[in-house]
């Protein structure tokens, strides 16, 4: 069974009662689709990484227009010490 309550937590979320259990039943739907996937016989079948030849696709490093810098820093809220300011997710 899934635990919806960590998930939530995970997502910053907050569901209620029917909107919950919605969640909860289409969690367990989609996970019911991959455990098919352990009825397929993969004996002998290399892993697949890529589709089509390996080619890395690189670029040159360029600087280029970003955002404005005085009117980020406008809103002190959103913006401090040079940084943008998150809420904290990790470790709650």
């Amino acid at each position: 069974m899934i635990d919806i309550e960590h998930i939530e937590s995970l997502a910053a979320l907050r569901l209620e009662g029917e909107e919950r259990e919605r969640i909860r039943r289409d969690l367990e739907e989609i996970i019911s689709y991959f455990e098919i996937l352990n009825e397929v016989d993969t004996e002998g079948i290399e892993p697949l990484v890529f589709t089509k030849g390996v080619q890395l696709f690189l670029r040159k490093d360029e600087v280029k227009v970003s955002l404005n810098r005085q009117l980020i820093e406008k809103n002190r809220q959103l913006f401090g010490d040079g940084f943008f300011r998150v809420k904290r997710i990790i470790g709650e």
